[in-house]
């Protein structure tokens, strides 16, 4: 099977790319710079080619940066909801089938208790609207298409900007206070990106289609995911709990981002692993290792 996926170089996609080969996938990257914001007939022909002979489009590319989502909306929705439009688009044409990578950000702020899929989605930011309105594009587009939402995800290079353990792991290193500080408050689903990969991975070998979550079981606030990432590294620093309002914060992020697979628990999917456990098992490579010491 030939996957043709966009955002490739991104924490997820780089994982993906890594499990797929691995598991005898063909992988091909889409550049985003190639795909043009065109209705024009010849951008739409070059999109079309692009997917001659791919099995499956899987777009994982986004813009994730809620809080410059919140200050430029324009910005956010052409590079959230446009480009997944034409993307959805061509892939309707060609008969391909496609997944989007989204958010459990687009639950919103209703529920105290972890999301399920049939639970309504009322996102409150910029960045949720637009992933909601991406899911819908591609949902619409054919029946076949999936939607995987998930959250906090961690992985990869120790020096991708986006690496959450390791940029933890840099910030306890260097305090020169003895301690750092995380928001007690907001909860989520910490989900490393190769046990997405391997979820994505499951569901397209069953043709699967619809709405999944997709996130490591259990939940957690930053703080307590904080202080886990700085326990297990072994750091002697304090790890303090601060409220949500101490990191002025522009976009209104919901303090509840959990959620459960329920959807694939009951159709019968193994159980995603403890995010503890992932955690140990990601600290235990020899980038991370290399990090720590």
């Amino acid at each position: 099977m030939k996957l043709l996926i966009s955002g490739s170089s991104g924490l997820f996609g780089s994982a993906l790319v890594r499990r797929a080969i691995s598991s005898g996938y063909t992988c091909q990257s889409l550049d985003r710079s190639s795909v043009a914001l065109s209705l024009d007939a010849t951008a739409r022909d070059a999109l079309d080619a692009m997917l001659v002979g791919v099995d499956h489009l899987v777009h994982a590319a986004a813009n994730t940066n809620v809080e410059r989502c919140e200050a430029e909306p324009q910005t956010c929705y052409r590079d959230n909801v446009l480009l997944t439009e034409l993307l959805a688009a061509a892939a309707r044409r060609c008969g391909v089938p496609m997944t989007v990578i989204s958010s459990t950000g687009v639950y919103g702020s209703h529920l105290q208790r972890p999301y399920a899929e049939f639970d309504e989605a009322h996102p409150q930011t910029h960045h949720h609207k637009s992933k909601l309105l991406a899911e819908r594009a591609v949902l619409s587009a054919a029946e076949a298409n999936l939607v995987l939402r998930t959250g906090w995800l961690f992985g990869g290079e120790a020096s991708a900007p986006k690496n959450f353990v390791a940029r933890r792991i840099l910030e306890a290193r260097s305090t020169p206070d003895g301690f750092i500080s995380s928001n007690q408050q907001q909860r989520g689903c910490p989900t490393h990106v190769e046990d997405l990969a391997d979820r994505l991975l499951a569901l397209l070998a069953l043709n699967a289609q619809g709405v999944f979550n997709a996130v490591n079981e259990g939940t957690a606030s930053r703080f307590e995911y904080v202080r886990e990432i700085v326990e297990r590294a072994g750091l002697n620093v304090q790890v303090r709990p601060v409220a949500a309002g101490s990191f002025n914060r522009v976009a209104p992020v919901s303090d509840n981002e959990t959620a459960i697979n329920w959807r694939a628990n009951e159709l019968g999917l193994p159980p995603m692993r403890s995010w503890q456990s992932a955690l140990t098992n990601y600290l235990a490579g020899d980038e991370m290792k290399a990090l720590i010491v």
